[in-house]
């Protein structure tokens, strides 16, 4: 059972005994069961876009299920130690999430609301920012005299210069959120109210999916926090953890974005409820994957009945939002850090290659790289080249370059509703390069003496994440409808 309370867990309670060994032992994986694997995947990506006229955009994400869980399955370490109640319940949940947000009026609409509670959260920081700020918080497009109108008749040109466009300022407009809703999320943490949300889903995912306590409350924590912060709730079980549950932890952390994030790309006008859904889906989805590609061999510390206790250190609702603050302030400055060095570097090694071959560029390297990938969430062809640029550049650098790329795109109409969802559910995670130092540095404070481990399953971590996305697009490309 699993009790997140507020009481404080000493440093003591940390467990110093050894990490708990292998108990199962299975033959090796042949090397023909891989080769095969992906022989199939191939197949059935080629039966897919041969057929695709037939079948159409949702039965190409159809077979790109298929293909997503066959090419994960071929890296596995070893498939016949995967736990099919992990994985058969895992795609369950998943699927049941995604009807229910796609299909059902209710919940859809639910989860509406939330995003609308979200936009309330980005006008108050606006308020904020714009009193910090002035008018560099704000956005005003250039008024079109044509359209806009003062009393019923047309605005004239004295009425236009006193309202100047003012333009889009990135640092200003929207970094100010993530630092504001990272405080509102540490004041429902001092209130007991995510870990009360958090275990609920995570007490439903180790019943059914028979994952540890530990890695399943973790990765419930995900829907809200980074991934960073997610795992300090199970902090004091960090040494112990097995390989597959360190695999777990990582993956989760890049297969979703943090609450202050997640406002910052529904400012952007992605669709609240896509967003929402794909953070959720993502928990059952990076569980199964993860033990599908190190499935678990050992017994976890906190398997079956363990009681997990949620180490509280805000003294009073004030701290909790001061302490909420500093947190986004850092986070903050790191994307605006990240940004900066990552668009940077995509500028050099745009001049570099532009010296050999003028109409090269790294975008469109990317377009080319991962249009079958976009194909296979069942992107249309005619918008595959798009949304692939959009997947490499989230890969490369980070999700928040590509949903400024997006941004515009939508801005300038170069993409329909159905792509620019998909491209919302396949884009909604951490999973990029520079998260792996990320996580090395925070989750490696944690527990110094797994460092070597963290960093030997960096690469795995972030191919299950990036995998994870995927498969939430592919599956909303399934249930949405084509238009």
């Amino acid at each position: 059972m699993i009790s997140p309370d507020p009481s404080a867990v000493p440093p003591a309670a940390a467990p110093a005994e050894p990490i708990p060994q292998p108990t199962k032992h299975f033959p090796p994986m042949p090397l023909s069961w891989r080769v095969g694997l992906l022989v199939a995947v191939a197949a059935v990506g080629g039966l897919a876009y041969a057929t695709s006229g037939a079948l159409g955009p949702r039965g190409q994400a159809g077979f790109g299920i298929l293909c997503f869980l066959g090419f994960a399955a071929a890296f596995s370490k070893n498939l016949r130690a995967v736990s099919p109640k992990t994985f058969l319940w895992g795609i369950a949940l998943q699927f049941a999430l995604a009807l229910a947000v796609t299909q059902v009026d209710a919940v859809r609409q639910a989860f509406e609301w939330v995003g609308g509670g979200i936009k309330v959260l980005i006008a108050a920081s606006d308020k904020g920012a714009e009193f910090v700020f002035g008018d560099l918080a704000k956005v005003q497009p250039p008024p079109d005299p044509h359209l806009s109108s003062v009393g019923g008749g047309l605005m004239i040109a004295s009425e236009l210069e006193r309202k100047p466009p003012i333009p889009f300022h990135f640092a200003f407009k929207a970094l100010p959120p993530i630092i504001f809703v990272s405080a509102f999320f540490s004041v429902l943490y001092y209130f007991g109210v995510l870990q009360f949300l958090v275990k609920i889903f995570a007490r439903v995912m180790m019943y059914l999916m028979g994952t540890s306590g530990a890695e399943t409350l973790s990765v419930s924590a995900n829907v809200f926090m980074g991934q960073t912060e997610a795992p300090l709730i199970v902090k004091p079980f960090v040494p112990r953890m097995t390989e597959s549950e360190l695999l777990t932890l990582m993956a989760s952390g890049m297969a979703h974005i943090s609450g202050g994030m997640m406002a910052v790309y529904i400012s952007y006008g992605a669709d609240p409820a896509s967003i929402l859904c794909t953070c959720v889906m993502a928990c059952p989805c990076s569980l199964y994957l993860s033990k599908l590609l190190l499935p678990e061999l050992a017994h976890p510390v906190t398997a079956g009945d363990a009681t997990i206790r949620v180490e509280q250190t805000a003294v009073n609702p004030i701290d909790a939002a001061a302490t909420g603050v500093k947190d986004g302030l850092f986070l903050a400055l790191n994307v605006a850090a990240m940004l900066i060095g990552f668009i940077a570097f995509i500028a050099l090694f745009d001049a570099v290659i532009g010296v050999f071959n003028p109409d090269l560029s790294l975008k469109k390297m990317f377009g080319w790289a991962f249009s079958p990938v976009a194909f296979l969430m069942g992107v249309p062809t005619e918008e595959t080249y798009t949304v692939g640029q959009l997947l490499g550049t989230k890969l490369a650098a980070n999700e928040h370059v590509a949903y400024l790329d997006l941004k515009a795109i939508k801005a300038g109409g170069g993409i329909s509703e159905r792509s620019h969802k998909l491209a919302v559910y396949a884009l909604t995670g951490f999973a990029n390069f520079a998260s792996i130092g990320i996580q090395l540095g925070g989750i490696g404070a944690m527990a110094p003496e797994r460092r070597k481990d963290l960093a030997r399953l960096g690469l795995k971590a972030l191919f299950v994440g990036f995998l994870v996305t995927l498969i939430n697009a592919a599956v909303a490309g399934l249930l949405l409808g084509t238009n």
